[in-house]
């Protein structure tokens, strides 16, 4: 042997690589190595044997070598003894360019393709994750907005009502909050933005007067109960007329107000607005929020604005809360340029001050809070009929429109709807989308494609508490006209009923019309059939448990039962009643009249196991129970709901409905006493 050849041998035995050489017969002639080792054979033994003799161990070897010796080079990867190896084949030639026989050389990928695997799994579990999130997030936003329905909407039919100035002041303070709280509802719906870290800033006109005030009307209350002084001092160097986002200065402050008046019990609360400095057409305004209450450690000062945490290990357990307020202020303070921080001293109070700035607008297109006005352009010409299973909602919706003059007709489901469209004669269909029997999808799409005219081109326009972007294109792929989402603003329904009405075929409906043939049937066109497909697959995935267990012990539920000691609590529904007894009886008698039925048959969905209809029945009741002041029944059903669309945690729904169900009893009989009390 060669001194060359002597020191390649030296060299690739000591490299983690395979190197080997094949005659034209097949025979190994060279099997060199540090890799070697790890296949378990004798090297020695393979140089003179054929490759046929190798190939269990060497799988598909037969075929790459006849590959190779019509010249081609392969590439390829081999699992042998639960290793990876990435192996290169390549002709050898003589000098006349004949093929004598196959060089080639192996690496142990083994670490490189476990890596990718974990990786690749990495990414599914993300992909699920986001899945997760995404679906919790839109959950959320329709739980949200299910009550948020029922306090909006008997704030604007209480603004309709004879007020005083105290009143209407508070009501709109409600408005102006729940206002807020829709668009904080939104941008968490929008979880492609929270993900990708950004934020979206409205630039508006806004009084500072007015966000100020509004602030201070909403805390008045709570600091008089806790009789503490609320005052602020706004620098009459400022301009009152502003250009940036008032909502989310007002969201700021709010949160910064609100705790300052949670940890302070006696003393005062105070706000400092001044003026840092003007330049040409831009102010940057120092803002301040000082209490005189517990304060903050020191050692917790640093950490205060971290997600999740509080001053101390008890503060959740003393005054409640997530620990996510002051890590949001932080955040929309800092993503508009802002800087904030914070005075502490244990026992004597806290002062928090950031900075802001806004550009100085025109004084006649300042932003103030909209006021209700009576719209004295009524709906008397138009008969409306409005498909809804909720009868709380049913309620709100029956009574701004009737306050409207307009004539209305309830559907509980899509199969009602479609009947009463038959016999009826209605100018419109406000159309719930989640609903037993026959959601408000399936209704639409039957309107539009089964039903003649005029009846297949009457306006519909979709009511629904989910508010995500693409709820609003499903409704108008199936043939709706017009979108709004629960809570809505009155006035903005008005105005979308005048609008659809008036032009009787909005342009999405008129698409569909178009996919009629010259007989007024519907064309076998793609998109109606991604629509149907969409329709038919909806539910038809979820293979029943016919193993279901239905028993559970309590410790085996993560969900916490309500307890014994539950009672109702009707303060809320006295509160905006406004000593409205006929209004307070009517919602416990619907209350007491709808609910019982309804439990009968969540537990008999169960029992079948018809997932579906256990989910719609659970999402139907779940807002009734917060007007009797039961959030804890709401959480509940919110959880069984989940379950039954998820398929999964299918053990826990006999526990819950148990509980559920012992709760609602002893509920019953409470409202039945202050039901006889209110008589």
């Amino acid at each position: 042997m060669s001194e060359s050849e002597n020191r390649l041998k030296t060299v690739v035995s000591h490299s983690p690589i395979i190197l080997f050489a094949l005659d034209a017969t097949g025979a190994f002639t060279l099997f060199e190595g540090k890799g070697v080792e790890s296949l378990g054979v004798d090297k020695n033994k393979i140089i003179g044997k054929t490759i046929h003799s190798y190939e269990k161990i060497f799988p598909r070897i037969n075929d790459i070598f006849e590959k190779t010796m019509n010249g081609e080079e392969v590439t390829t990867i081999l699992e042998l003894n639960q290793r990876y190896y990435q192996a290169f084949y390549a002709p050898v030639r003589d000098r006349n360019k004949n093929i004598t026989g196959v060089i080639g050389v192996s690496t142990d990928i083994t670490d490189h393709v476990k890596a990718e695997e974990k990786l690749k799994k990495a990414k599914q579990l993300a992909e699920e994750t986001s899945k997760i999130k995404e679906q919790f997030l839109a959950n959320m936003s329709h739980e949200i907005r299910t009550p948020m329905n029922g306090i909006i909407g008997l704030t604007h039919i209480l603004l309709n009502t004879k007020l005083d100035k105290e009143q209407i002041s508070y009501l709109n303070s409600i408005k102006t909050s729940s206002d807020n709280l829709l668009v904080i509802v939104n941008d968490i719906l929008d979880f492609s933005k929270i993900e990708a870290g950004r934020m979206n800033f409205e630039k508006i006109a806004f009084s500072i007067k007015d966000v100020v005030q509004n602030s201070l009307d909403l805390f008045k209350a709570k600091a008089d109960e806790k009789k503490l002084a609320l005052i602020s001092r706004i620098d009459p160097a400022i301009p009152d007329s502003l250009h940036g986002d008032p909502t989310r200065l007002s969201q700021i402050l709010n949160n910064l107000i609100g705790n300052a008046i949670k940890f302070t019990y006696q003393g005062e609360v105070r706000m400092n607005i001044s003026l840092r400095n003007k330049k040409s057409e831009r102010v940057t305004l120092d803002i301040e929020i000082k209490d005189t209450g517990i304060g903050i450690p020191e050692e917790s000062i640093q950490h205060i604005f971290n997600s999740f945490t509080q001053a101390s290990n008890d503060t959740t357990r003393k005054f409640g809360g997530t620990g996510l307020g002051l890590t949001i202020v932080k955040s929309l303070i800092e993503l508009q340029g802002g800087t904030i921080g914070l005075n502490s001293k244990e026992g004597e109070g806290t002062t928090f001050f950031f900075h802001l700035s806004y550009e100085i607008a025109e004084i006649k297109s300042a932003h103030t809070p909209e006021k209700v006005s009576e719209n004295y352009e009524t709906l008397s010409h138009l008969n409306i009929l409005v498909a809804e299973d909720n009868a709380i909602n049913q309620l709100i919706v029956k009574k701004i429109l009737t306050d409207w003059k307009a004539g209305i007709e309830c559907a509980d489901n899509g199969v009602i709807a479609i009947e009463k469209l038959k016999s009826g004669n209605f100018d419109l269909v406000l159309m719930d989308i989640q609903m037993p029997e026959m959601d408000g999808y399936t209704a639409a799409r039957k309107i539009r494609q089964e039903m003649e005219e005029p009846l297949c081109s009457i306006p519909i326009i979709a009511m629904t508490a989910h508010a995500a972007p693409t709820e609003k294109q499903k409704c108008f792929d199936h043939g709706m006209n017009d979108y709004i989402s629960k809570p809505f603003n009155p006035l903005e329904l008005k105005k979308k009923i005048l609008e659809t009405t008036k032009e009787k075929i909005h342009p999405q409906a008129s698409a569909m019309s178009l996919l009629k043939n010259n007989e007024g049937q519907i064309k076998p066109e793609h998109t109606i059939n991604q629509s149907k497909k969409s329709l038919m697959t909806e539910n038809e995935h979820s293979p029943p448990l016919n193993n279901l267990s239905t028993k559970t012990s309590e410790t085996e539920n993560s969900v916490v039962p309500p307890g014994n000691d539950v009672k109702i609590d009707l303060s809320y529904l006295k509160e905006i009643a406004e000593g409205n007894h006929a209004f307070v009886i009517e919602m416990i008698e619907m209350f007491l009249q709808k609910t019982p039925e309804a439990l009968e048959k969540l537990d008999e969905s169960f029992k079948k196991q018809n997932w579906e209809e256990l989910r719609l029945i659970a999402h139907r009741i779940k807002p009734s129970y917060s007007y009797v002041g039961l959030p804890e029944i709401q959480i509940m059903l919110s959880e069984i709901e989940t379950c039954s669309q998820t398929r999964t945690d299918l053990e826990k729904i006999p526990y819950m409905i148990s509980q559920v169900q012992q709760t609602s009893k002893s509920a019953f009989n409470d409202l039945k006493n202050e039901l006889n009390g209110l008589k």
